[in-house]
């Protein structure tokens, strides 16, 4: 069970990436990408994804080199093809597109479809804050990774439909919430798959509707399903989820989740919206409210097994911080994945 830095990490991921004919500088974003993302402890998104991305690569799912299309554009909005490059590199493009596009008119809004994963969506948005904006994304599979459940039945019609929206504070750590309309990414089931681990109660159901804390109930046919973000109250993430699948898969035409459609992802559909508040308010009042609402949720007494109250993005900070000390572990059955991508 290694552990690594963060910089051993990198190097890994860029040798693999390299090895399979990609260019040093998309291997490195890439990696940079993955590495951030297990750094902050949102593992079912980092370096898990090596071996996946090799053998999109492979399939000539993920292509090297692609030149980023504007298919259709006004100055406050784009519609771009990412003609299946990586979705890192297509998704923080069409970011900072959206940034610019902001920066004159105040609110934008961006599309992507054509694009491969798009890996962790607080990255994005984090961007925005960095420019004292508001940054927004919706993902779907461009109608692909049918794995959830709607709320009422048990087969599989929606994807995990994530989605992030990041503010800046004024201080160093922005809030960035960043979440599945699932009750978890598909990777986080794949994480503890890979540990041999048992499911949380209330994330899964096999086949029949019945609760299940076995990853085999959802990996092996006769397949079961995730449940929507809520479980009792579960129609809350379903209406989430048909949002985010309408905006990010019909608004890019990626695709809504329909009949039919494979379970691997050849597409993200991707839905960007930046906000600059300083066109609204002045930054400094705004910053001013946003602080003393911290303060004050932070101010309530805490409940039994908790020490202190953290906003979002706060858990990502602190883990962050850890594992640069500490390294980041990779369990045996991933590194295993990893060993043998040019066996």
């Amino acid at each position: 069970m290694p552990t690594f830095t963060a910089e051993q990490l990198k190097k890994i991921a860029v040798d693999n990436f390299e090895r399979l004919d990609i260019p040093t500088e998309e291997a490195e974003i890439v990696a940079d990408h993955l590495v951030e993302a297990s750094l902050s402890g949102v593992d079912s998104h980092g370096v898990l994804r090596i071996p996946q991305y090799a053998e999109y690569i492979r399939q000539g799912r993920i292509v090297p080199r692609t030149k980023i299309e504007i298919m259709q554009e006004t100055p406050s909005s784009a519609s771009i093809n990412g003609n299946n490059g990586f979705g890192q590199i297509v998704t923080q493009k069409a970011m900072e597109l959206a940034i610019d596009k902001a920066k004159q008119f105040t609110i934008s809004a961006v599309s992507v479809h054509n694009c491969s994963h798009t890996g962790r969506l607080g990255s994005y948005t984090a961007t925005a804050t960095k420019e004292d904006m508001i940054g927004i994304i919706m993902v779907n599979a461009g109608g692909c990774g049918q794995q959830v459940a709607p709320f009422g039945g048990i087969g599989r019609r929606l994807g995990t439909n994530p989605f992030s929206i990041a503010v800046p504070t004024g201080s160093e750590i922005p809030i960035v919430l960043d979440m599945a309309t699932s009750m978890a990414p598909e990777g986080k089931l794949r994480d503890l798959h890979n540990k041999g681990e048992e499911v949380p109660e209330g994330w899964i159901i096999d086949s029949k509707g019945q609760p299940s804390t076995s990853t085999a109930d959802f990996y092996d046919s006769p397949n079961g399903a995730l449940l929507t973000f809520g479980s009792a109250v579960g129609h809350k993430g379903f209406g989430l989820s048909l949002i985010v699948d309408i905006l990010a898969g019909g608004l890019s035409t990626a695709g809504c989740c329909r009949p039919d459609m494979p379970l691997d992802p050849y597409t993200d559909g991707v839905f960007i919206c930046v906000i600059d508040i300083q066109k609204f308010t002045p930054l400094t009042t705004f910053y001013q409210q946003v602080q003393q609402l911290i303060e004050h949720v932070k101010s309530s007494p805490t409940a039994s097994g908790f020490d202190r109250i953290l906003v979002s993005g706060e858990p990502e900070a602190l883990t962050r911080k850890k594992r640069l000390k500490d390294g980041i572990f990779v369990n045996d059955i991933l590194w295993q994945k990893i060993q043998s991508i040019h066996k």
